[in-house]
């Protein structure tokens, strides 16, 4: 059966109409899942694709406004199905104001905060903690393994730029207006207004004002 353009362009209407709903349902359930674990959140932020967002007893959580979470295979770079925010009992995560992310991950066992205007690029994970233990004797226990595991804060700070397939390890901060070149792991402190990359990243230029 021949299909005419007419019939193209409204079976594709179709399929972008159904898009949008799909999308304000996402970006509905993923505030109503906030609100119902106490987080304090910001009227406009706003999710694309379908997020996945866990929430541990006694975390806190606080997002700055508009921010934006992208997630899903049509995000461009990265053919990931979620962008995943997952803040450990107990631990606290912040996000600022104007900032954003594609296809990350973030893991939070103590604190991580980030600042304004932060781009985390496609398929980046931030992780402030290990998950196990760097020990293999408690490592073959797995109700002892999680219990051992290791965390300490990381701090992005305003206006800092993290490229594609990232991964920012703990206790690492990020200093001001710094960039993180695209498939780089961060192992250590980055200082303000410096360009870093490689595995593990080290420092490739100053950033000129």
């Amino acid at each position: 059966m021949k299909i005419t353009e007419t019939a193209f362009l409204i079976i594709g209407k179709g399929i972008e109409k159904l898009g949008r709903l799909t999308g304000w349902f996402h970006s509905r359930y993923a505030k109503a899942y906030l609100s119902y674990k106490k987080a304090d959140f910001h009227h406009d932020i706003a999710f694309f694709g379908k997020p996945k967002i866990h929430i541990g007893q006694r975390a806190m959580v606080k997002i700055g406004k508009l921010f934006i979470c992208r997630s899903g295979r049509d995000t461009k770079l990265d053919n990931g199905a979620y962008s995943t925010m997952v803040v450990l009992d107990g631990s606290t995560l912040t996000i600022g104001d104007f900032s954003g992310m594609t296809n990350a991950i973030i893991v939070c066992g103590e604190h991580i905060s980030i600042g304004n205007h932060v781009n985390i690029g496609n398929g980046t994970i931030v992780m402030d903690t290990d998950l196990h233990s760097m020990d293999w004797k408690t490592r073959s226990d797995r109700q002892a393994d999680p219990l051992n595991s290791h965390s300490r804060p990381i701090v992005i700070a305003d206006h800092v730029f993290i490229g594609a397939r990232c991964i920012i390890l703990k206790g690492v901060t990020i200093g001001e207006k710094s960039i993180v070149a695209a498939g780089s792991v961060v192992t250590k402190n980055i200082p303000e207004g410096e360009v870093w990359g490689g595995n593990p990243a080290k420092f490739i230029k100053k950033i000129e004002e």
